[in-house]
């Protein structure tokens, strides 16, 4: 089992980075040989959009992982990472693994989290030229920089305040990484539909 958090973590890590680079030139003869020849001659925006799901989607795996593993920490002992890794100790004190002032998990916050940040992506790439993008955009951003707040929250809880710490835990920082990259993109997108650029190819 601790071999599937390790696929695990390497999947995300991939499609965190990639997301961070979608934007870049030297990314487009990426895209034809991950299928998707289309995007080679969209402009900017749509690589980006591209990149910024990549993103999300591998903060949502992470998020759904982490939240595994805290929920066999609450009944007994993971099967999904070593007893002495960063990654146990990181996630099993339930009591620094909530959000401040709630009861809700890390990790459940974050799939709940990152499917909304999902879905404003999704809507703006199958739509691109739909009247409410800029309005879906700014609520991706803002909602990007909520979760970027409680990333670092949580990150710097298992850096100072679990029983082992400093305890860094993989997938805890690609889920920080995630958080940044979606915010990072959705930023750019916007100002990038703000300022008239949202159709360039350059």
């Amino acid at each position: 089992m601790i071999l599937s958090t390790t696929v695990v973590t390497i999947m995300a890590g991939l499609t965190v980075l990639f997301g961070a680079v979608s934007r870049f030139e030297a990314t487009r003869p990426y895209f034809k040989s991950l299928g998707m020849s289309n995007l080679v001659s969209e402009p900017v925006s749509r690589r980006m959009l591209v990149g910024t799901i990549s993103s999300i989607f591998g903060g949502l795996v992470s998020a759904v992982w982490i939240w595994v593993i805290q929920r066999q920490e609450v009944i007994g002992q993971t099967s999904l990472c070593a007893a002495s890794s960063g990654c146990a100790s990181a996630l099993s004190e339930h009591t620094f693994n909530i959000i401040p002032f709630t009861n809700l998990q890390y990790g459940l916050f974050f799939i709940l989290w990152f499917s909304i940040l999902l879905f404003l992506a999704l809507s703006v790439y199958l739509e691109p030229g739909w009247s409410s993008n800029e309005t879906f955009l700014t609520m991706g951003r803002i909602g990007a920089i909520i979760g970027s707040l409680i990333a670092l929250v949580m990150l710097v809880v298992h850096l100072a305040r679990v029983e082992d710490a400093p305890a860094l835990c993989p997938l805890c920082l690609i889920l920080v990484a995630a958080n940044f990259v979606t915010l990072y993109q959705f930023h750019l997108l916007y100002n990038s539909y703000s300022d008239g650029t949202w159709n360039s190819k350059n």
